[in-house]
């Protein structure tokens, strides 16, 4: 079974959103018991930020993606 080429960017897009939101949840939870290992609290907090910003453009394009006619 071949898969269309928006059935492979709706999945591609999917597995992104799943890692990205797996990697917020992994710094979120290192901020909170302070297991900020070789980097400090603020560069943690920067990535936090910029990884949420990243779920929220990978959201996006999969809104974009589902709602295309």
């Amino acid at each position: 079974m071949s898969l269309t080429t928006k059935e492979k960017a709706r999945n591609y897009i999917w597995s992104r959103i799943e890692s990205t939101e797996r990697e917020y949840r992994q710094i979120h939870k290192d901020i909170e018991n302070n297991m900020t290992g070789a980097v400090g609290r603020d560069e943690l907090e920067i990535r936090l930020d910029a990884t949420d910003r990243k779920l929220d453009m990978f959201n996006y394009l999969f809104k974009l993606i589902e709602t295309d006619e």
